[in-house]
């Protein structure tokens, strides 16, 4: 079992226990928080895990479609759905001070915290 990782945003996030202010809330909070979908959930977990590091989309992948015995769709529909997942997910994480950037070409993906 990994350890539970924290991140220090901008906007305190009240506890879904006893409603305190969290300013280092964990991505269950932020999960919770934001009410965010299990698939964008996948991807948030995925890329929270590699603690502002680039984390490669096949990883991505793997965290998106665990729970898929034939191990998910096409690689390009996987793709696809990640694109649109993601683009739903920074959406819905806007004003947070929490982001997921776009590392380059092939590189994947990073969390981004503001503040």
């Amino acid at each position: 079992m990994s350890k539970r990782q924290t991140v220090e945003i901008n906007n305190a996030i009240p506890c879904p226990c006893c409603a305190q202010p969290v300013a280092v809330p964990t991505v269950e909070i932020v999960i919770d928080h934001y009410d965010i979908p299990p698939h964008q959930a996948c991807i948030l977990r995925a890329v929270w895990k590699g603690k502002g590091h680039p984390v490669q989309t096949d990883r991505i992948f793997d965290a998106m479609y665990a729970d898929d015995p034939d191990g998910g769709p096409s690689p390009t529909q996987m793709y696809s759905a990640l694109k649109v997942s993601l683009s739903r997910l920074r959406k819905r994480l806007e004003g947070s001070g929490i982001g997921i950037d776009n590392v380059g070409y092939r590189q994947g993906y990073r969390l981004k915290i503001e503040g």
